[in-house]
């Protein structure tokens, strides 16, 4: 655990990573500094503040509300307030903090602005348009207002004049903002291209916004980690270590990829009255720093965990449970799509012996090219901007759930976007009755739930199921030589 000798230290140090959109850094160094100062608000606040940037906001709304409750009406905390919930699907929350906001600032345009943003990111695209109207013309140029009205314009089909209105303006964006948001503009071109099929144009906006990230990367060490495990959990360790308590409620992990298909398998079981989707959770970092503290282990992760013992692995699986417990309501399963489970998911089926996984797979070839396409940068992905960077991950992240898929004693079930996409009632089928519950025919109907989807394809899975997406890496074929290289295994 890194040490601080100042509370002042510490926050310093979590922002330098934030700034470099370190964020997987930036929530580790907050996580081992609120152990040190666990009353700090300001060190809680970045707590909350990653919890957003990396989507999980059932953690950052939770911690937000607290530290409003002890002291309310603060600025900064607001803004982030309406973020979250924004995030979280809860349109009524995030504009009720929009109007608090108001009343601090007066500012008119960024409040319409903001509410505009909510509304768009809800699918309610007419009440988006006609709140972007009452803006004055002055405020038609602001970079917010461009990136509102782009996404507006890709929802309605005006691809062109999506791209047209970007690439007017691009050039001022880039002087007049920072580079992510600049980043963030040119990837909705490349979406408003390829909506177009006009892919060289796609791929090469898409290049030209990863060419601008500068996001410090080490991809030795990141691949260690999965190396690590897999030498770790050799000669039947997992099925040596603590098991924790049996439980009523039942833990779902989602292991998969990023645009693999998970937002839109939590949208289908969130359908069902018996299953509550927590998004990605973000409480496996903070548990995995708690093993060595628990344990008094001198050994890093993960060969701290031989050191468990049983009130130990009830610690940590009561941290869990209270972390699920915001978004719960009484449902007996919660699911989990955290992107770090197949790093974790071994971990987790001990600490929660009650627990499931789905393993989810999508083609490597759609899989990549649909994460090089989007914006996975700002979310804390930076490996996704190198195709070759894209291919190694993916097959590192195939080998080692291959493994657990040996060695898992919890139940496993496999799962593939493509079959799912083909034949949504059998498949659904076959994942409600692995789940050990009754059929409901609302599951069919995912897109009509009132709930948006926690995640950054909530414009896709919030609609009817589409095959547009399988076999998609066809149309950027001549790009992806060496990424064929590197998971030809799995073609």
């Amino acid at each position: 655990m890194a040490q601080f000798y100042t509370e002042e230290e510490a926050t310093t140090a979590i922002k330098k990573f934030i700034s470099k959109k370190m964020l997987q850094f930036a929530r580790r160094k907050a996580h081992e500094a609120f152990r040190v100062y666990p009353e700090s608000r300001q060190i809680r606040y970045l707590i909350a503040h990653i919890a957003v940037e990396l989507r999980d906001f059932n953690a950052a709304t939770g911690l937000l509300e607290q530290l409003n409750a002890e002291d309310p009406g603060k600025f900064e905390l607001l803004k982030l307030l309406t973020n979250s919930w924004n995030g979280a699907g809860y349109m009524d929350k995030a504009i009720l903090y929009t109007n608090e906001v108001h009343e601090i600032t007066g500012n008119e345009k960024e409040t319409l602005l903001t509410i505009a943003d909510i509304y768009e990111r809800n699918n309610k695209i007419d009440l988006a348009s006609e709140t972007l109207e009452k803006l004055s013309k002055e405020t038609l140029a602001q970079p917010k207002f461009i990136n509102v009205q782009a996404r507006i314009l890709i929802s309605n089909k005006q691809f062109e004049q999506a791209i047209e209105l970007i690439e007017n303006n691009v050039e001022r964006i880039g002087v007049e903002c920072n580079e992510q948001s600049l980043i963030s503009v040119l990837f909705m071109q490349t979406k408003a291209y390829n909506k177009l099929g006009d892919y060289d144009m796609a791929w090469a906006t898409a290049k030209k916004a990863h060419d601008l990230d500068t996001t410090p990367f080490d991809m030795d060490r990141y691949m260690g980690q999965f190396t690590e495990m897999q030498e770790f959990m050799v000669g039947g360790m997992l099925d040596a270590l603590v098991k924790g308590p049996e439980t009523d409620v039942e833990p779902l992990f989602i292991v998969g990829n990023p645009r693999s298909g998970t937002s839109l398998l939590e949208q289908i079981m969130s359908m069902h009255p018996d299953i509550e989707n927590c998004g990605e959770m973000s409480v496996g970092m903070p548990m995995q720093l708690d093993v060595s503290t628990l344990a008094d282990s001198f050994h890093n992760w993960p060969n701290n965990l031989v050191d468990l013992r049983e009130n130990e692995a009830k610690v940590l699986s009561d941290m869990y449970f209270e972390a699920v417990e915001f978004s719960r309501n009484g449902e007996k399963i919660v699911s989990n799509k955290a992107l770090n489970l197949p790093l974790q998911v071994g971990f987790f089926s001990k600490i929660m012996p009650s627990s499931r996984a789905i393993m989810l797979h999508r083609h490597p070839l759609d899989n990549a090219v649909s994460c090089y396409t989007t914006n996975l940068l700002a979310a804390g992905h930076p490996y996704t901007n190198r195709i070759e960077n894209l291919g190694k991950v993916w097959v590192a992240r195939r080998k080692i759930v291959e493994m657990w898929m040996e060695q898992l004693s919890i139940p496993v079930m496999e799962l593939h976007y493509e079959n799912l996409v083909a034949n949504q009632r059998d498949e659904t089928k076959r994942l409600i009755s692995f789940l050990g519950l009754e059929w409901d025919e609302k599951c069919i109907e995912f897109h009509k739930s009132k709930r948006v989807a926690k995640t950054i394809s909530y414009d896709q899975v919030n609609k009817k199921m589409y095959s547009t997406s399988s076999g998609r890496w066809k149309n950027y074929e001549k790009h992806l030589g060496p990424l064929m290289d590197i998971v030809g295994d799995y073609m």
